[in-house]
């Protein structure tokens, strides 16, 4: 599921998801993403992130 970032403060009343990417060509907008996405997590009462950087010889099967 795609959410653009004008909808990203109602998907997350909604609950959150298990994963998120955040990706674009605005670095404040995915700064900001990235901040209501952890401050939806929280609320929810997740406790714990997990950060992965995707580099040369990234592992994908470790994601599944």
């Amino acid at each position: 599921m795609q959410v653009r970032a004008d909808d990203l403060a109602d998907h997350l009343q909604r609950g959150v998801a298990p994963l998120y990417v955040v990706h674009g060509d605005e670095p404040l907008l995915a700064l900001e993403a990235g901040d209501a996405i952890r401050a939806g997590a929280r609320r929810a009462g997740c406790t714990e992130r997990e950060v992965l950087v995707v580099e040369s010889g990234f592992k994908w099967d470790g994601l599944l």
